[in-house]
């Protein structure tokens, strides 16, 4: 079949090409192939948690929108509102899994905060075990082991390492105790970071705690969610910044 698309993509993003999937064969194939990993994934109470939809750049968020607005607009109901394209969103299902997709952290900085009072704070409210680091490549060593859970916190003149023992996903354990401790101290903010060599520059710079987060584990992702619900913003970033997907498909919504 001739493909849809067939292109290059930006320098270091290598090539894309992309075939429409139409006949009843191959999305019944689809549809088994999806069906099997579910019955293989099946909890012994009968619920099955085969899919969590990720929404990064709100583009989720914002199809709702649209499409509340305009059944609003239109009023729309009944069968006519179930039925109508605009009410679906379109989607790509990958598997998590695949060596191909890789999970980075997105680690955090803060601005104005005291690095001895955070990196209690944290510990006061995550449990665990305080230490510092002789240097940066042992801070960074320590939170990439996967073995035991651990943050690092990198401010001027000091690198201390939180063991937790709790194994859920880091991100979404951390992301509520920074929260509270920013609504609790006036004139302190926080701001989101990709990349190791990042968080020791802006760790160097004075009123700055940059906070280094262990690798994301595949492993403990959908359990993560099902034991305590969606992700909380920028958990993680899917591969680097030179692989990151195209808008290269569109569904219309309107005629």
């Amino acid at each position: 079949n001739k493909p849809c698309y067939d292109t290059r993509l930006e320098p270091e993003a290598g090539h894309i090409t992309g075939w429409a999937v139409s006949s009843e064969e191959d999305l019944a194939s689809l549809a088994d192939a999806v069906e099997s990993i579910g019955k293989a994934n099946t909890c012994p109470d009968g619920s099955c948690f085969l899919f969590a939809v990720g929404d990064g750049n709100h583009s989720l968020a914002t199809a709702k929108a649209v499409w509340e607005e305009y059944r609003e607009a239109n009023g729309l109901t009944g069968e006519t509102a179930e039925r109508h394209p605009a009410r679906y969103a379109l989607i790509e299902i990958v598997n998590i899994h695949d060596d191909g997709l890789t999970f980075e952290p997105i680690h955090r900085v803060l601005f104005g905060a005291d690095p001895e009072e955070l990196a209690g704070f944290v510990k006061d409210k995550l449990g665990g075990t305080l230490s510092v680091a002789a240097d940066e490549s042992e801070l960074e060593q320590q939170v990439a082991s996967r073995t035991t859970t651990c943050f690092g916190f990198v401010s001027p003149g000091a690198k201390t390492v939180l063991e937790s023992p709790d194994p859920a996903l880091a991100v979404s354990r951390l992301q509520p105790v920074l929260d509270e401790f920013v609504a609790a101290h006036a004139g302190v903010t926080m701001d989101y970071i990709h990349g190791t060599d990042e968080v020791f520059r802006l760790g160097k710079k004075d009123g700055a705690v940059a906070i280094l987060l262990p690798p994301v584990e595949k492993s403990s992702f959908f359990s993560t969610i099902a034991a305590t619900g969606p992700l909380p913003r920028k958990s993680f970033s899917m591969g680097e910044a030179s692989e990151k997907r195209y808008y290269l498909e569109c569904r219309k919504l309107f005629s």
